[in-house]
């Protein structure tokens, strides 16, 4: 539902408590109520009462977004396969986890019809070229994931968080710190 419609389904749903609460003491007897409603303009009524049936049928006929799809389907003239988004990130992870340098990795899919799009986070072990590492990044999930699902990888986009703990040396001593 967009932005538009949940402001729109507020309002609406404001007016029509307001206008529940009025006929709720009207009809309980309150004079007051009744006295009020004498002078409100029989036009202006009309008025509100069309707009609710207008947004009342909005809302009744709104199809909100369809949903993030859990798996992309694949057409095929045998017959439609369905791969689960998760297993396609299990993949990725997989493929990616074995490149010397990755140290932490979290992979996230987004489909795209037949194709998807990877998205890669990683922390990097110290002394790691991170060009070099990249690139072999991309290239190995891309031809795994393509070759073992099936699926069409529109692009694979790494995002290096940080870098493992590191030694740095002082002296005699040396000191861990985590960037």
């Amino acid at each position: 539902m967009h932005i538009v419609d949940r402001i729109l389904l507020g309002v609406y749903a404001l007016v029509v408590g307001v206008v529940a609460l009025f006929a709720a003491l009207w009809a309980a007897g309150w004079d007051v109520v009744a006295r009020w409603a004498a002078r409100i303009d029989p036009v202006a009524v009309l008025a509100v009462c069309i707009l609710l049936v207008v947004v009342s049928l909005r809302f009744l006929f709104l199809r909100g977004a369809p949903a993030d799809p859990a798996a992309v389907v694949l057409h095929r003239t045998e017959g439609d396969v369905s791969i689960a988004l998760e297993a396609v990130e299990q993949m990725a992870t997989r493929v990616a986890r074995q490149i010397r340098g990755v140290d932490e990795l979290t992979a996230r899919v987004h489909p795209s019809g037949e194709r998807v799009a990877i998205r890669l986070k990683v922390v990097v072990k110290p002394d790691v070229a991170v060009p070099p590492l990249i690139e072999q990044l991309q290239l190995s999930v891309r031809e795994y994931v393509e070759q073992t699902s099936g699926l069409g990888v529109s692009d694979v986009r790494v995002y290096v968080s940080g870098v493992a703990g590191e030694v740095l040396w002082k002296g005699n001593r040396d000191r861990r710190r985590v960037l």
